[in-house]
């Protein structure tokens, strides 16, 4: 089984990738959305946007 690291790493490479390439970008973006609906896309947004909130509002002021 591969390592956090590894996959880590793997992940970083792809965002930078998808983030270079607009077609790819696009063209992933599209099967996304073509693979999930409305109600799903608007919940991970939900949940990822109270996770950052939670995040940022847990780290430690200086």
């Amino acid at each position: 089984m591969p390592s956090n690291k590894m996959i880590g790493t793997v992940l970083v490479g792809a965002a930078a990738y998808l983030m270079r390439n607009k077609e790819t970008r696009e063209k992933t973006m599209s099967q996304i959305k073509s693979f999930a609906n409305p109600e799903t896309i608007d919940k991970v947004k939900s949940q990822l946007q109270s996770f950052t909130k939670t995040k940022s509002s847990n780290s430690p002021t200086n």
